[in-house]
């Protein structure tokens, strides 16, 4: 079935089942990996069907080892499957050789979670014809807090943006674009999901930091749990902790929060305790607009032990000053910390 943007027949529009397949099985290339992300980012609907193909997928790598079928096995299975997802008739498809061979594994997946897919689809249909308005919240040069439908409390950092449902019905979603942070209101019948840069992010209640740029996605959690999920991981993330996604890369970290800075945008505070100057440094640059030079590598790992709250940077700089005896220069936007 070629790719199409629209479609009568029942199954996702814009996107090509056999695309999402090979996407899950981390057999495409960055255009196909584009078009894929383009597609989930165009509406909620379109990321709870690829989670729902998803959870089928990881289910049958479980079942499908001890599942043996031959070739026209697999063919009637991908064909049977094609017609519970578009109601109307299908002719059967010649595959070429690329989609025959990501075409067993799919396959066990249709035999194994047919009837599963099959209400998938229908409740895909339900949730797209009848889905709520949606609501856009964007941050410009200053933080932003909002509440959301369920009263779960946000505050979006500069240059941020997130949008969800007018009202949450069966679940809770947000889409999100640049840094927040999330304090959760429970609700252990609808799970609350950020979806952001490829990455979803599960919680019933906690609180948890969300920072995500073109190539990475950092998850720090407060309090409670939460279950971060994208096409390569599967991970469970506790209070204080942290994790970083890079995107496209099966690697990832996942280390104990023991940085503090990252709250400064909603506490108005900047939190040191026992911390690199660069790191700090790194903070400023973000807070102030700003490009912080230091220019002798020694000073990098200088360790500074302070809590800077509603102060000015000429204030900050100061204080840096004094305390490692340093020389600070500021000419406009450019500041340079030497011996």
């Amino acid at each position: 079935m070629n790719e199409h943007l629209h479609t009568d027949s029942g199954g996702p529009s814009g996107i090509n089942e056999d695309l999402l397949v090979k996407h899950l099985l981390g057999e495409t290339g960055p255009d196909e990996n584009a078009r894929v992300e383009a597609w989930l980012a165009a509406h909620p609907s379109n990321r709870r069907y690829y989670e729902d193909f998803r959870l089928i997928w990881r289910e049958s790598r479980r079942l499908g080892d001890n599942f043996q079928e031959t070739d026209e096995q697999e063919e009637a299975a991908w064909q049977k499957f094609r017609r519970r997802i578009h109601p109307s008739h299908l002719k059967a498809v010649k595959h070429t050789p690329a989609q025959k061979r990501i075409l067993p594994l799919w396959t066990k997946i249709a035999a194994i979670f047919l009837l599963a897919a099959s209400i998938t689809a229908v409740l895909y249909l339900i949730n797209a014809n009848t889905a709520a308005p949606e609501k856009r919240v964007a941050s410009t040069t200053t933080p932003l807090t909002d509440t959301l439908p369920d009263g779960s409390r946000i505050t979006l950092n500069k240059q941020t943006n997130i949008k969800y449902p007018a009202k949450f019905k069966k679940e809770r979603t947000v889409q999100l674009q640049g840094e927040a942070f999330f304090a959760i209101a429970p609700d252990k019948a609808k799970p609350f999901r950020v979806y952001t840069n490829g990455v979803t992010i599960t919680v019933l209640g906690t609180s948890f930091n969300v920072r995500d740029s073109d190539t990475t996605t950092e998850i720090i959690v407060e309090t409670g749990m939460v279950r971060v999920t994208d096409s390569l991981h599967d991970v469970l993330l506790h209070a204080s902790e942290k994790l970083v996604l890079r995107k496209g890369d099966p690697a990832l970290s996942k280390d104990s929060a023991h940085n503090k800075l990252y709250k400064y945008y909603r506490t108005k505070e900047f939190v040191c305790d026992d911390t690199p100057l660069w790191q700090l440094a790194a903070s400023l640059e973000e807070a102030y607009d700003v490009k912080i030079n230091i220019a002798d590598p020694q000073l990098r790992e200088l360790r500074i032990i302070a809590t800077f709250r509603d102060a000015s940077l000429d204030q900050i700089l100061s204080v840096i000053h004094e305390t490692f005896r340093i020389k600070v220069t500021r000419s406009g936007n450019q500041v340079t910390l030497n011996h």
